[in-house]
């Protein structure tokens, strides 16, 4: 059984959306995967069943559902709220038992010049669930999102959440590169410590996957996270970068994003899978 076992598909009705079944297909080969296909009315007369707007959503729902229908997926539903996208998708989430949402971004130059009011960045923020947020452009080669799954971390429980999903995913996953990013030094003396313990950890984590019959390795970089990051990722080739919502810069505030990721976020080329932080009430 999968990861996750229900999953809801927020979708704009734009080409870039129209890619997210085959993340699904990617991300949950489990066909028992309940779906739940998603599209948000902002007014009233958007959502009238005469007219245009809902009759354009309606068929798009349906050709999403007669391609997962044809994949195998059998417990799919359709919902069409209205309201401020992301809250209403927070809110579906939260009262359908939603263990993941995959979202898309328009393109990368749009997704960075769109930094206020991008429902993609504002559920990457707000959501309690894992946030799948696709990457390519219309006119990009669907690549298989786990050929190459980098994993960045800073060794935290959150960071390593995704050692979990990757478990389960192990007969379809090609290959995983965790990434550790050293920030701050006081001294060559206190980076090569620090350089030292990250090596020691980071070959655990390799050696844990290889049981699995996972094919790892690793990297550690020095410099800005989130730059050495997407740098990793693009030099690497990745398919999918896994990583935590939040990180040990971040103090306070499990609903923001920490600014590694939010920078990684608007800056990596390929798809991102964001963990949110454990609600177990600790800082």
């Amino acid at each position: 059984m999968s990861t996750f076992a229900k999953v809801l598909i927020a979708t704009d009705l734009t080409p870039q959306a129209d890619r997210l079944t085959e993340c699904l297909m990617s991300l949950c080969p489990d066909k028992e995967t309940e779906v739940v296909l998603a599209h948000v009315f902002e007014d009233d007369e958007d959502a009238d069943p005469y007219g245009s707007s809902y009759q354009k959503a309606h068929n798009h729902l349906s050709g999403y559902k007669d391609a997962l229908l044809l994949a195998g997926y059998e417990d799919i539903a359709a919902i069409t709220p209205i309201g401020d996208a992301a809250e209403v998708l927070n809110k579906a989430a939260d009262d359908g038992d939603i263990d993941l949402m995959l979202v898309a971004s328009h393109s990368k130059g749009f997704f960075k010049r769109a930094l206020e009011g991008s429902t993609s960045l504002d559920l990457a923020r707000s959501a309690q669930v894992p946030v799948f947020i696709n990457k390519d452009d219309e006119d990009d080669e669907h690549v298989d999102l786990l050929d190459v799954i980098t994993v960045a971390t800073d060794f935290s429980k959150q960071s390593l959440e995704a050692l979990n999903i990757i478990r389960s995913l192990r007969e379809y996953v090609g290959k995983v590169l965790f990434v550790h990013v050293i920030e701050r030094t006081r001294s060559k003396a206190d980076y090569k410590e620090k350089y030292g313990n990250a090596v020691l950890f980071l070959r655990e984590l390799v050696d844990e996957l290889k049981i699995f019959g996972i094919e790892a390795d690793y990297r550690v970089s020095r410099g800005v996270a989130s730059k050495q990051i997407a740098a990793v990722a693009e030099r690497e080739q990745a398919t999918l970068i896994m990583m935590g919502k939040t990180g040990a810069d971040l103090s306070e505030g499990t609903q923001e994003l920490g600014s590694t990721t939010q920078n990684v976020l608007l800056n990596a080329d390929c798809a991102l899978l964001l963990l949110p932080a454990d609600d177990n009430g600790e800082d």
